[in-house]
């Protein structure tokens, strides 16, 4: 892509700690950051791998970056942070109070950069919030549009339990 193209990014919005404070504060952050934020419809949703942990949030958000890949994951993880977020190296699927992904960069794809993410076609927390910002974006390897996509992979969701119980957008809780 030319220097200072804006690309839609794609953001993988993920809780199970607190989401009722770091979700809508993620939301607020990537604003800051980023202008213009759009936000999928949120879900609870079963944590992975049968795990006995709370149930997490889970939603997408839109925005439009002149960054580069790498250069957005260094805002997401410096977000995760800020949100008092700690990686466990001996646990993926730990309980965290914010998890932040690159779902997708423009129409780069780059298997070394997992761009796009492999989880936006094996989790359906991640495509059907995708599938309802940018329906019409064509997955590079697959060849179909997200829309496409949900309704072949997903036409039963496997771990979305519900929207989300409370607002996403509007002020923060204390």
């Amino acid at each position: 892509m030319p220097e200072g193209e804006r690309v839609d990014v794609l953001i993988g919005i993920g809780s199970n700690e607190c989401p009722e404070r770091f979700v809508p504060r993620a939301v607020r952050l990537l604003r800051e950051r980023f202008g213009d934020v759009r936000t999928s419809t949120f879900y609870r949703t079963r944590p992975l791998g049968g795990r006995e942990q709370p149930d997490y949030v889970n939603g997408v958000a839109a925005v439009r970056s002149v960054l580069s890949p790498a250069a957005v994951r260094h805002q997401l993880r410096d977000i995760e942070a800020g949100c008092a977020r700690r990686r466990d190296p001996e646990d993926r699927f730990a309980s965290r109070t914010l998890d932040l992904d690159l779902l997708l960069y423009g129409s780069l794809s780059s298997p070394a950069d997992d761009l796009p993410a492999a989880d936006l076609l094996e989790r359906d927390f991640c495509l059907l919030p995708a599938a309802e910002l940018l329906p019409d974006w064509v997955h590079p390897g697959a060849g179909r549009t997200l829309r496409q996509l949900a309704r072949v992979l997903f036409p039963k969701p496997t771990h979305i339990l519900g929207p989300a119980p409370w607002p996403i957008t509007g002020p923060e809780p204390p």
